[in-house]
This record gives C-alpha cells, sequence and structure tokens, in this order.
C-alpha cells in the first residue's frame, strides 16, 4: 500500500482484544509509521495490532 500525505483512519486491536479506530494525519509513509509507534503505549496496544488502514 503505498501511504502519500493526508488524513487516515487506523484500526486496530488493543492488548485486550478490543477493536478501535483512530484518525492519524502525516505526510507521508515514515511519519505515519512513526507517530503511530509513538502512540501505542498511550493505545495499549502492539505495533503490529493494526487491521486495516483508510485515506480519510
Amino acid at each position: 500500500m503505498k501511504i502519500t500525505g493526508g488524513t487516515y483512519q487506523i484500526g486496530f486491536t488493543d492488548l485486550y482484544g478490543e477493536e478501535h479506530e483512530t484518525e492519524l494525519s502525516a505526510h507521508n509513509m515514515k511519519e505515519l509509521e512513526e507517530l503511530w509507534r509513538s502512540l501505542c503505549p498511550e493505545f495499549t496496544c502492539r505495533q503490529n495490532s493494526i487491521r486495516y488502514i483508510e485515506q480519510g
């Protein structure tokens, strides 16, 4: 999947098995990956817990 700048809806599963969705904005894939990694502790999830990414 090629990621270009914009807003993305990210569906993920937390460490308790509950499904969530968040919206993040990034200029490129590297920035989106770094932002996601930095938010994983707050979201109580693992980096590989993403179920889907949709550009909004």
